[in-house]
């Protein structure tokens, strides 16, 4: 896998640290639970809702448009299969869902007919990350950080990810 393949990878990885802790402090506000970390319904236990059921909780509690609901669910599903699909040759391969989540994202964020469809993906998941960390962050009135986007394919002056992208990037890049 050639490296920019491999960075958004690692950007859904660490986007999706930043959303599951988002959803997990909204959660516990919510039940008003003040340990999340060490909660067996929130926390890191055998028992604790997962990453997925997590963005299902936040589905159910807060009021999204179709699309923003369609956006954060093809997020878990791509998110899901990146794991699941660690040995993947390359980005698309990584997509094996039968709901075609790369075709999704094409059609969600439209790109230059003149990128290969590897370029494509790779910009059009970059879309999908700050928007999702960026609507997850807007829902729960949580702040966000801001870091400055480099891609030669799109222009992104700010793109928004989430307050673990900062403390955890550094060791995703080296």
């Amino acid at each position: 896998m050639e490296i920019s393949e491999v960075k958004v990878r690692n950007e859904f990885f660490v986007s999706a640290l930043f959303v599951e802790s988002t959803i997990t402090d909204y959660l516990s506000e919510k039940l008003n639970i003040s340990d999340s970390i060490n909660s067996e319904f929130l926390g890191n236990h055998q028992a604790a809702l997962s990453f997925s059921q997590k963005i299902d909780a936040l589905l159910d509690s807060v009021n999204f448009s179709i699309i923003d609901k369609s956006k954060i669910s093809v997020f878990r599903e791509i998110y899901l299969e990146f794991m699941q699909n660690k040995e993947a040759s390359t980005l698309e391969e990584s997509f094996t869902s039968a709901d075609s989540n790369d075709d999704f994202l094409l059609i969600l964020y439209p790109q230059n007919d003149y990128l290969p469809r590897e370029e494509k993906l790779i910009n059009a998941s970059y879309q999908l990350i700050g928007e999702v960390s960026e609507l997850v962050a807007d829902q729960t009135q949580k702040p966000e950080v801001k870091m400055p986007r480099r891609n030669r394919f799109f222009n992104l002056d700010n793109l928004k990810v989430g307050k673990f992208a900062t403390l955890f990037s550094f060791l995703l890049i080296s």
